[in-house]
């Protein structure tokens, strides 16, 4: 189910965005829910992981710019649509909490329509992504060597391992596996939003190729066991489950 906020402290703009983004949604063949707020804080306190975010960039006592900086870092899959008067603060919006769109108040029904519409598409043509990196090679166990550049289809990933000896990224595919000089938590960022999730620290999979989750392990696809941490299995088990209730589609990366 596609969970759905929308943050206003004006009651007004606040339910039009409301009956606006029900209008929307019903146009689609997509199970939704919906929750309001009239105060930043209480949406950051909720533990609902939104996938997407209506956010007034200007609220009373509150800055909408910096929730959405923090939303971005409690989950990095939402996207956050600012609503706003100030087009100037626009820019800032971008570079300090990853927006996704802009909506100008009074919000229109057609510009909100083409916005959930592009989310849609982002969000169910995740799989049929590419990712590309500079394949490396070991001449010696002292020395590495990149070589060519190689491109691969997200779905053909079991999963990523940061292997910390050596500071680079295994990536095990079913086509064999490559390594890569990489920084984890930027990989995450680049990747997360097409079907993968954290099951430990330095291990990310693609939820595709789950063939069995255990207390405290995942069976992946290709027979491997890998660890399942307690303190990120709630949220690695709910983005899961997300992902299967959505359907996927084509696209590129």
């Amino acid at each position: 189910m596609l969970q759905i906020a929308i943050c206003d402290d004006e009651e007004e703009d606040l339910l039009n965005t409301q009956r606006l983004v029900k209008s929307v949604m019903d146009h689609f063949s997509v199970r939704y829910n919906i929750q309001t707020f009239d105060v930043g804080k209480e949406l950051l306190e909720v533990s609902v992981l939104f996938d997407l975010i209506f956010l007034d960039i200007r609220l009373a006592g509150e800055d909408g710019i910096e929730i959405g900086k923090k939303i971005y870092w409690k989950n990095r899959n939402a996207k956050v649509i600012f609503q706003t008067h100030f087009r100037e603060k626009c820019s800032d919006a971008v570079n300090k909490s990853h927006a996704f769109a802009f909506l100008s108040k009074p919000v229109e029904e057609e510009l909100l329509k083409k916005q959930v519409e592009e989310f849609l598409w982002t969000r169910e043509n995740r799989q049929d992504m590419w990712i590309s990196f500079k394949h490396i090679e070991w001449v010696s166990s002292e020395e590495k060597v990149e070589r060519q550049t190689i491109r691969l289809p997200v779905r053909e990933i079991i999963y990523f391992e940061v292997i910390k000896s050596k500071k680079i990224i295994k990536t095990v595919t079913e086509r064999g596996n490559f390594l890569y000089s990489g920084i984890f938590c930027e990989l995450e960022e680049r990747i997360l939003p097409f079907g993968f999730g954290v099951c430990s620290r330095g291990i990310m999979v693609n939820f595709d190729k789950v063939q069995r989750m255990e207390k405290r392990e995942l069976i992946m696809s290709n027979g491997v066991h890998l660890p399942l941490s307690q303190r990120r299995s709630k949220v690695f088990r709910e983005s899961m489950s997300d992902f299967f209730c959505n359907s996927i589609g084509n696209g590129y990366v």
